[in-house]
């Protein structure tokens, strides 16, 4: 009863350490792909008086994916009842040239201002609507969530880790006597340390597997699929062995630091 204590002391704070880099990992992906989502939707709006080439935009400012004029004749046709004949023809004479632009990636304020500069450098272009407001407003957001989620992986790591090298600082004790009687008959370092060792290597990949099952069944308990269909991200975007492989890579180096500093710290002291 009192091993099993003393190993769910050490696999719980090392869950709790893997799901909360694991769940920033997850939000990462999910901001980036709604990022990448927004790109695709995300237009910029120019004013020309004459026709803008595709080709030379690009040259100039490479962030430029693609440009499509917006024809202008199906609005000028609802003002029909409006205004006479002659004056349709003078709209159609002298109407500027409507062009959406669709960049490569989603910008940040400071890319948006220099892509807005060059744009209004053009010969013929007379005004750009990046609506600049609304997208710095809903950026800064994007930004925060990335952040929020990495200052709280932070502090649950080293909660975490503090709870981990406490356990194995007990563990340690246990095993002091058996390892300073190693020690007079001449055993090594690793094998005096094997059963300390042996335990967090089970220990972490435990914990690593449960994390994997966590992530691998949030679906089924969460409803990520309106998610997705009302926001084109799909949040349920984790790859059991590739993301288990990373996690049991992270627990094993935490666990085997975590070892190995607190035996060469008793040892010194």
């Amino acid at each position: 009863m009192k091993s099993l204590k003393n190993h769910l002391s050490f696999i719980i704070p090392l869950f709790i350490l893997l799901f909360s880099i694991q769940f920033a990992t997850m939000i990462d992906r999910g901001v980036k792909e709604y990022e990448t989502h927004l790109a695709g939707e995300y237009t910029i709006v120019a004013v020309s008086s004459i026709a803008l080439e595709q080709k030379i935009l690009k040259e100039k400012i490479p962030a430029i994916k693609s440009i499509s004029e917006i024809q202008k004749d199906k609005y000028i046709e609802k003002l029909k009842s409006d205004i006479s004949k002659a004056d349709l023809v003078y709209l159609r004479a002298n109407l500027p040239k409507f062009y959406t632009i669709k960049l490569t990636s989603l910008p940040d304020k400071e890319s948006l201002k220099k892509i807005s500069q060059e744009l209004k450098k053009i010969n013929g272009v007379s005004k750009i609507e990046t609506f600049k407001k609304t997208f710095n407003k809903f950026h800064q957001f994007l930004q925060m969530s990335k952040t929020a989620s990495i200052f709280f992986t932070i502090f649950i790591f080293v909660i975490s880790f503090m709870l981990i090298v406490k356990q194995i600082e007990i563990w340690t004790l246990e095993h002091k006597k058996r390892m300073y009687i190693m020690g007079l008959f001449g055993a090594p370092f690793w094998m005096k340390s094997a059963s300390l060792y042996k335990s967090v290597v089970i220990d972490a990949l435990i914990s690593a597997m449960l994390v994997a099952i966590v992530f691998l069944l949030l679906p089924n308990f969460a409803d990520l699929a309106s998610i997705k269909r009302e926001l084109g991200v799909n949040m349920s975007n984790f790859n059991f062995f590739t993301d288990l492989t990373k996690l049991v890579f992270i627990a094993l180096f935490i666990s085997i630091i975590s070892v190995t500093t607190v035996i060469l710290k008793q040892k010194n002291s």
